[in-house]
Formats: C-alpha cells, sequence, structure tokens
C-alpha cells in the first residue's frame, strides 16, 4: 500500500528507493493488479506463488510524475484508487488541507476547536486533529479544515496548490491503456461508517458512475477511505458490493487470510527499506500470525 511519491511531501517513497523498491518486486515476485488477484479468488483457485499486488490511495499527481516512470521501465502493474470528486476538481482532499495549513501556520495556538471540540495541539498536531475529525459526522468533517483555518488565522485556498493537485481524467485515461487498473476511493474520501447510509450511494455509487463515464465499463475494486476496522460496516460492505465494485482493500494488516474479498487486507510499504522488506516477503503476516498463537 502506497500513498505519495517524490521528495517535497513528508512520508513520501522518494524516486531511488521507489526504484530499489519496483525492482525487487519485479526480480522476486509475480506482480498483477488487484482485478487479476480477484479473478483467482472468485474462481476459487490459488493464485502464483510469490504473487504481490500494488496499490496506491488517492490519485495525486506525484503517482503519475514520480511512480509511474519506474513501474513502466520494470513492467510492474498496479492498481490506482481514486476519489472522484478530486479528480473532477471539485474539491482537494481534506487530509492534505491540515497538512497545508499546519504548514503555511507555522505560529499556531496551543489548542483549536474543531467540530465543538477543544484540541490541544502538542508535538503531533497533524495527527491529533485528523484523528479527531475522523471520528465527527461526515457533515462536521466537512467543515473541520474551513474551522482549522479560521482558528490558525490562515486562508485556504478552494483549489488544491502545487504539490496536492490530482491526476486529470484524461491521464487516467492514458494510464489504464497502459495497463494501470484504476479503481475507487469514494467521490469524497470520507470515513464511511460517519456517511449517513441513505447518503452512501452518493459516495459509492456515483464514484462507480464517474468512474465508468470517463474511462469506460469494466469490473473495477474499490478501496476505502481510511480503512481502518470501524471503517467497514456491513452496510459499508454490502453498499460496495451492490454498487458493482467486484472486491475492496482495507488500510490495515492482521493474522486473517483473504477470506472476504470486500476486507482484503493490505501491508504499508514506505521509504524504510526494512518496512518495505518486512511487508512484501510476508514477514510482517508471519509475525501477526505468531503472535496470535501466543496468545
Amino acid at each position: 500500500m502506497y500513498h505519495r511519491f517524490g521528495d517535497a511531501t513528508s512520508g513520501a517513497v522518494n524516486a531511488d528507493v521507489l526504484d530499489a523498491q519496483i525492482a525487487s518486486i519485479a526480480r522476486h515476485f509475480v506482480p498483477m493488479t488487484l482485478g487479476e488477484l480477484l479473478a483467482y479468488l472468485r474462481a476459487g483457485e490459488q493464485p502464483p506463488a510469490h504473487t504481490l499486488v500494488l496499490t496506491v490511495d488517492d490519485g495525486h499527481r506525484d503517482f503519475l510524475e514520480v511512480a509511474c516512470p519506474v513501474l513502466r521501465h520494470y513492467e510492474v502493474p498496479a492498481t490506482l484508487f481514486v476519489a472522484t470528486g478530486f479528480i473532477d476538481g471539485e474539491l482537494w482532499l481534506w487530509p492534505d488541507q491540515v497538512t497545508w495549513l499546519l504548514a503555511q501556520c507555522p505560529e499556531r495556538p496551543g489548542r483549536v476547536r474543531i467540530g465543538g471540540t477543544s484540541l490541544e495541539l502538542g508535538t503531533n498536531a497533524w495527527q491529533t486533529i485528523i484523528d479527531h475529525v475522523l471520528t465527527l459526522p461526515d457533515a462536521d468533517r466537512r467543515q473541520a479544515p474551513t474551522e482549522l483555518a479560521n482558528e490558525l488565522g490562515c486562508s485556504l485556498p478552494l483549489k488544491p496548490p502545487v504539490g496536492y493537485r490530482p491526476i486529470s481524467w484524461d491521464e487516467l485515461r492514458t494510464l489504464q491503456s497502459d495497463g494501470i487498473e484504476i479503481g475507487g476511493h469514494t467521490h469524497t474520501h470520507p470515513s464511511l461508517a460517519r456517511v449517513p447510509v441513505e447518503r452512501l450511494p452518493e459516495e459509492i455509487d456515483y464514484c462507480r458512475e464517474r468512474l465508468d463515464t470517463e474511462l469506460g465499463h469494466r469490473p473495477r475494486p474499490f478501496c476505502y477511505p481510511n480503512g481502518q476496522p470501524g471503517d467497514v460496516t456491513p452496510a459499508v460492505r454490502s453498499a460496495v458490493s451492490e454498487a458493482g465494485f467486484t472486491g475492496a482493500v482495507v488500510a490495515y494488516a492482521d493474522a486473517a487470510k483473504h477470506h472476504d474479498p470486500y476486507q482484503l487486507r493490505r501491508h504499508s510499504s514506505s521509504h524504510d527499506m526494512f518496512q518495505f522488506y518486512k511487508a512484501s516477503t510476508g514477514l510482517e503476516w508471519l509475525g501477526r500470525q505468531r503472535r496470535r498463537w501466543v496468545e
């Protein structure tokens, strides 16, 4: 599981490290898209030994500019999950807004009030704010970046600044024709468990509709925003299935096997090569299995 690439974004994987990681995947594994893996699982067949699926969330331009040349060089496929409202230019992702605001306003108060709660901004202000916003109802989540901007005395741009911009639909069409699988990641990137059930089609069905309209109708997988256990309720899972997505991934790994095609586990890659090797080789999964056996 990847999110951002390059040198400009905190936590991103830069081109040199990514090159080493993708070279390792090409040398030691059988890389395929998530859709290809889902086809094996649905047929009740075992995928080839050492199968690995590389996924990327959100749809930022740095996937196109940094990751795609490396993937193309090593002929490694990937599945890219996009938030369609982000691609449409209707919004920029709310975690990016928090990141940008904190970077623009280093002289910030010790406390801010968001969603009716006063938050103390300690050494990791970003995580404190993100964790709190994820607990809010979706309507309050939408207002949270504006509230933070007001608290910090900063002006929040309507459009994402350089470094936070999305890929375009034309570019996605080209990527798809080059073998990159494009999946859904909702329309506005909410935590779906915080969205009223009657509004789930606005996030899930409409995401699928935009993908089909712009990129053509074909089987597509889905990725739950935030993707933690509490983000995937039975109603959310059912809505994703009923929208026609072929399967879905979460954003955590535990000792579970891939029994449910709508809750497939993922292991995080990172700029840290140790974490990459631990995740890609299965050592992380084995460690979690061993802890479960001990417990």
